[in-house]
């Protein structure tokens, strides 16, 4: 499934629901569904719905922190940074260690200027870079480089017999985590690429995992929204537990006071509904491409 799929599917079940009420639709007159941006191709994890007005609101408060875990591969670089590209370069692992991969986190962490990758969904000249990257019209150095911010860096496990190694990563709106591997690979006299994603946090919206380490960890404490349950696949053809979960996220936001942080550290206040899923494509609004976070 694409976010586009998602989005599509949620419409359709919803306006068939609320048509059998007695509610007509037109052309001009869709249910507005939107996604709050989504995953690499191989990615998993969370992907934030707003329904109706949520659409217009999502993205100011979805612009806060954001949480991964990422699995990582030394001894290759690839031309999208993760393993469904092109090999570009090899270098030998053998002398990596954890303290050295730790100390390139650590030199990654805070306000960075990160290059996003040309495998992605960003536009340049009215065209998405991974179209020009595809048609060879654009380099890596031809991106230019933005700020991000990342709040928490850490290596979990390290094998350095097979050169692989985990990240757990808070970081801002915008942040590739596929390009924080690249230089962490890099600054160990190595190379690197992710084999793995999963988004464990959009904004308010949490993994039950992770909600005890934000409530204790200011100022994420009250981004931790107890109370509502991800909507899975095979719920999206069921238009009372979609309802439902809009009213889930409602409460919850609402009871935590997640809305309120989230306007400070992004500017705004809609709830959407959570929904846990392997996607790919896009950044923020529901159109699909490659590789976006």
């Amino acid at each position: 499934m694409t976010s586009f799929d998602v989005v599509f599917k949620v419409r359709s079940t919803l306006e068939k629901h609320f048509k059998a009420h007695g509610h007509t639709f037109g052309r001009r007159s869709r249910l507005k569904v939107g996604h709050g941006g989504t995953l690499d191709p191989l990615a998993t994890g969370f992907l934030v719905v707003g329904v109706g007005g949520g659409t217009k609101r999502l993205q100011k408060y979805l612009t806060g922190a954001k949480g991964y875990t990422a699995t990582a591969q030394l001894g290759v670089e690839t031309d999208t940074q993760d393993s469904e590209g092109t090999q570009l370069s090899a270098a030998p692992f053998a002398h990596v260690t954890r303290k050295a991969l730790e100390e390139a986190a650590a030199r990654l962490t805070g306000p960075i200027m990160q290059r996003p990758p040309i495998y992605s969904a960003l536009r340049k000249d009215g065209k998405r870079l991974h179209e020009l990257a595809r048609a060879g019209k654009i380099q890596p150095d031809e991106v230019e480089a933005r700020p991000v911010t990342v709040y928490e860096l850490t290596v979990g496990a390290f094998d350095a017999q097979a050169g692989t190694f985990d990240l757990t990563v808070q970081c801002s709106g915008g942040t590739y985590i596929r390009a924080l591997i690249v230089e962490i690979g890099r600054a160990v006299e190595s190379a690197a690429h992710m084999t793995a994603l999963r988004r464990t946090r959009h904004g308010p919206f949490c993994s039950l995992e992770e909600a005890h380490v934000l409530r204790t960890a200011p100022p994420l404490r009250a981004l931790a929204s107890a109370g509502v349950v991800p909507v899975t696949g095979e719920e999206l053809r069921e238009p009372t537990r979609l309802l439902e979960a809009v009213e889930e996220a409602n409460r919850a936001l609402e009871a935590s006071g997640a809305l309120e942080v989230a306007e400070e550290m992004a500017g705004a206040d809609e709830p959407g509904v959570a929904l846990e899923m392997a996607d790919s494509d896009d950044e923020p609004g529901g159109q699909t491409s490659k590789r976006a976070t």
